[in-house]
């Protein structure tokens, strides 16, 4: 439910998180329950990093090197690579929808 300011509840936005295409796909994939504590576990990572940058004014990436260190590198890495590899197989890139 929205409120009066257009901010949503956290419960609302798990909802909706389990409501898109990506979400219900994981549910198939491996559970319901999974992916609701999936969904659980990202709003709050998303208040976490919004929040920081709220308070710190700091742009995206500073804020995940922040909280993950040299590993955010690693992660950017690996995420780049396999994004720009399904984006050039798009058989690949459609497989997840």
């Amino acid at each position: 439910m929205k409120k009066n300011n257009g901010d949503i509840t956290i419960k609302q936005a798990i909802d909706d998180l389990l409501n898109t295409d990506i979400f219900k796909n994981i549910s198939k994939r491996n559970d319901s329950k999974y992916a609701r504590n999936l969904a659980i576990w990202l709003v709050r990572y998303i208040i976490v990093i919004s929040s920081m940058k709220e308070s710190l004014g700091i742009d995206l990436e500073s804020v995940l090197l922040n909280i993950h260190g040299e590993k955010f590198k690693k992660i950017l890495e690996i995420t780049e690579k396999s994004f720009r590899n399904s984006l050039d197989d798009t058989d690949k890139y459609y497989s997840y929808t």
